[in-house]
Order: structure tokens, then C-alpha cells, then sequence
């Protein structure tokens, strides 16, 4: 700003010298036409032009014409003129005008004087910026002008330099990275380098597979500990023999369905325990061909001969003991087999209970309870409707009062029918078996409306009494 202000100054007094300048060679031009003789009318006076800088160029006299001569240029005032006039000038007083052109002629000298000092200050700056490597016939008017310290400032001859744009900012997506480690770009690799990265591959590969195997192993645990709080109340039945692994488990699979299809009961005891066998340590054999297995057990749990009858009843006890959920769909065709035999002896009823025990217990329990439901509870006789009623109650406690009075999907609505037709039964034993299935879930609150919206109208009265009777004093 400084700069501005000083360089706006130079401009004004430059302005002032340039009128000034013109108003001195105004002056000049009227002492040159008052220094004409009088003595020579053929002289034309100049023509007043302020404009006209240059030495005075010769006139034309006033001839006629075709007789005009080219003049000689008027020359300079003569010593004696001069006396002369400057003693005319002193001996004669001054008038107003002369006075105020006396003053101008003073002030134009100091002037020039002062112009003389400029130019003397330029010619110094000059020699100045020589000796330092700067040429003066490079500047402009106004830079010669311009006093040497504003000069020299860097941002003055320094060119600006045209503003370079930021380059536009890329988004860069992520993309997948890998875990495993990445080998060094380089041209060639030592056999050092080489060998540790492939025992750091190698190394995170098994810690991979340990990490695989321990979720394998976890998830194992976590299924057992889900069956084992599900079959807590299967401790209860008596533990199954443990039988050796089998050499040849193929072939013992195929000659136990030849073996089956014969009249020997010896040799079809030993193909029953054979199964036992493959489905205790050769489940992978056997589940290929379960139901096939499953129907030959079923007609062997028929066999009129009563040691092929419970050696078969056991066979089905370690089938659900060890397969599992794999036996879900043949859950209901050995239901429904093993309730008939309690109504042929009772000498049954132990083997009976037996593999019917571990249906419940390692089935999917809603499977078992459609099971015991479709294969005995409308059955006519007696034997048949109490053993359903009494695995029914089992199936009560491993579902639980929540889930079965959910009112979701038609589990609600099949249970509350179940178990408004055993306690409405004209037996005391099934009646009584009946009170202990209502006895766990009495202690819910939606019981009475669970009645009131699936069971029947003309069933409802004495439904609610019974259930008030087992919340009362229940009967175990």
C-alpha cells in the first residue's frame, strides 16, 4: 500500500511537470514574437500553438503569389538586442500584465530547475542499477521515474505464476483384502524370505483348521448339552448294553436283512443285535438305509415268537438312543407298533416303555407327541389309551406349559383336544393319567382361555372343573 501511495504521488508531480513544461514553451513562443524586430513587416508573427514542441520551422512571406520565397529561420537575439531591451524594461514602469508574466517567468525557471535536479537524481539511479546488473533502457517511463527502493522489492519483477488447480479427489471404494499374507514385490526373493513366508502360509492354514475343528467341537458340545437338558429325565430308564464295533459293518447290514427274511429266530436275534451294533458305532452305514431297517424291526416287534418280539422292542430303543432326530420320520409307525403290544400281555410293557422312553426323550418332541396321539388315543382298549396317556405326559414336560399354550400354529388346539378326551375318558386309570398331564401346566395363566378357544362347548364345564380339581391336589 505504501508502494501504491508513493507511485501515485511520482504520477501527480509527473502530470504537474508535464502542464508545467507546457506552459514554459507557451511563455518561450511569446518572448520569440516579442523579440521581432520591428524594422521587418515582410516576417509573419508564429501562430499561437501550444501544441507546436518542436524548433520553429521557416515561413512563407506574404508575396504574391508565384513569387513566394522560402525565408530563412529567424535567428536568436543578439547581445545588443538584449541590452537594449532590458534597459527599455528598467527605464519604462510595468504594467499589470507584465508584472503576472514576470512571476509566471519565475516560477517556470524554478521549475526548470527543479526538473534539472529530477534528472540529475535519474541520471545517478542509472548508474546506480548499472553497477548492480540492472539496465536502465529495459524500464518503462514510469520505472525510470520511479525512485531506486521500490525497485528492487522481488514481487515487482517477479513474474506471478498462473494458479495450478487441486487435482479432484478420487473416492476410493473399499475392495476385499485378504488375510492371508502377500509375498514382497520385488524381482527376486531369497530362499530365506521364501521359506519363512510359506511356514507363515502354512501356519495360518492349521491355525485355520484348529480354529474350525474348535467350532466343530464347540457346536458338538452345545448339541449335547441341548439333548442331554432335554433327555434329563431320561436317566430314569435303564441304560442299553454297549456292543463292539463291527469289522465288516456292509456286510453285516446286508446279511442282517437276509437273515431277517427267514424263519430262524436264532440267527434273527443275532441280525437284531447286529443292528444295534451299526447303529452304536456305524451310524454312517446305517442311516442310507434306515427305513428300510426300521420296517424289518417293526415287523419283528409283530413276531408271534415273544424273544424275537423284545429283542426287536430293544433294537428300536437303541435306533432312537443313538440316531436321534434322524429317527424323526419313523417315529410314528414304531409308536404306533409298540402301543399294540400293550394290549396283547403285559408281560410287553417293560420293553415297551423302554423304547417308547427314548423316542420321546431323542425325538423332536412334537413329532413324538403326534405319534402317541395318532397310534393310541383312540384306541378301544384300555392298556393302549393309559400307555399313550403316560408317554403323553412326558411329552408335556420336555415341551413345557409355555409352548404348548402359545396358542401358535395348531399345537395349542391338538393338546387341549388331547387332553380334554383323556380326562373325559370312562376309565380311572386313563382319567387319573390325564390330571397329571394337566397338573404341569395348570400353573399357567392362559389355561382357561385355552380351553374356552379350542375345546368344545359341551365340553368346557366339566373341563374347567377337572382342571380346578388338579390345581387343588395334584395327583402324581
Amino acid at each position: 500500500m505504501d508502494f501504491q501511495k508513493e507511485f501515485g504521488k511520482l504520477h501527480a508531480e509527473n502530470e504537474e511537470m508535464k502542464k508545467m513544461m507546457l506552459q514554459l514553451l507557451i511563455l518561450r513562443q511569446e518572448q520569440n514574437q516579442n523579440t521581432i524586430c520591428t524594422a521587418c513587416p515582410h516576417l509573419l508573427t508564429l501562430p499561437h500553438d501550444p501544441t507546436c514542441w518542436g524548433p520553429p520551422q521557416p515561413l512563407h512571406a506574404s508575396a504574391a503569389p508565384g513569387q513566394r520565397k522560402l525565408l530563412a529561420p529567424i535567428p536568436p537575439a543578439s547581445p545588443h538586442h538584449q541590452l537594449q531591451r532590458s534597459v527599455r524594461s528598467t527605464l519604462r514602469p510595468l504594467s499589470a500584465q507584465q508584472k503576472e508574466c514576470q512571476a509566471r517567468k519565475e516560477l517556470l525557471q524554478e521549475v526548470l530547475e527543479l526538473a534539472e535536479e529530477i534528472k540529475l537524481a535519474s541520471l545517478n539511479d542509472a548508474k546506480a542499477s548499472d553497477q548492480t546488473g540492472c539496465s536502465v533502457g529495459r524500464l518503462s517511463p514510469v520505472d525510470r521515474r520511479t525512485p531506486p527502493v521500490p525497485r528492487t522489492l522481488p514481487f515487482l519483477n517477479s513474474p506471478i505464476a498462473p494458479a495450478i488447480p487441486a487435482p479432484p479427489k478420487t473416492t476410493s471404494h473399499r475392495q476385499f483384502q485378504s488375510r492371508l499374507p502377500r509375498l514382497k514385490n520385488t524381482i527376486s526373493l531369497n530362499g530365506v524370505t521364501a521359506v519363512t513366508e510359506q511356514k507363515s502360509v502354512e501356519s495360518l492354514a492349521g491355525r485355520q483348521e484348529e480354529t474350525r475343528e474348535h467350532k466343530e467341537v464347540k457346536k458338538r458340545k452345545v448339541t449335547e448339552a441341548r439333548y442331554t437338558s432335554k433327555t434329563q429325565p431320561a436317566k430314569n430308564l435303564p441304560e442299553l448294553a454297549k456292543l463292539r464295533p463291527l469289522s465288516c459293518p456292509q456286510q453285516a447290514l446286508l446279511q442282517a436283512f437276509t437273515v431277517l427274511s427267514d424263519d430262524d429266530w436264532g440267527k434273527k436275534i443275532e441280525a437284531l443285535i447286529s443292528i444295534r451294533s451299526l447303529a452304536q458305532h456305524h451310524a454312517n452305514v446305517l442311516l442310507p438305509r434306515l427305513h428300510d431297517v426300521c420296517l424289518a424291526v417293526n415287523q419283528e416287534v409283530k413276531n408271534l415268537r415273544s424273544v424275537v418280539s423284545h429283542a426287536a422292542m430293544v433294537t428300536l430303543a437303541h435306533l432312537f438312543a443313538h440316531l436321534g432326530q434322524d429317527m424323526d420320520a419313523e417315529a410314528e409307525g414304531a409308536a404306533r407298533t409298540l402301543l399294540l403290544k400293550a394290549g396283547e400281555s403285559s408281560s410287553f410293557m417293560k420293553d415297551m416303555d423302554l423304547a417308547l422312553g427314548y423316542m420321546v426323550y431323542n425325538t423332536n418332541p412334537i413329532r413324538s407327541m403326534n405319534a402317541l396321539i395318532n397310534g393310541g388315543l383312540s384306541h378301544k382298549h384300555t392298556a393302549v389309551r393309559k400307555s399313550t396317556a403316560r408317554h403323553l405326559e412326558k411329552v408335556t414336560e420336555v415341551i413345557g406349559a409355555a409352548r404348548l399354550l402359545s396358542g401358535k400354529n395348531d399345537l395349542t388346539a391338538r393338546f387341549i383336544h388331547t387332553a380334554s378326551c383323556l380326562a373325559l375318558d370312562n376309565t380311572l386309570e386313563v382319567r387319573n393319567q390325564a390330571r397329571n398331564i394337566l397338573s404341569v401346566v395348570a400353573s399357567h395363566p392362559d389355561l382357561i382361555k385355552m380351553v374356552e378357544r379350542f375345546a368344545p362347548l359341551s365340553d368346557q364345564i366339566r373341563m374347567k372343573d377337572f382342571i380346578n380339581k388338579c390345581q387343588k391336589r395334584p395327583l402324581r
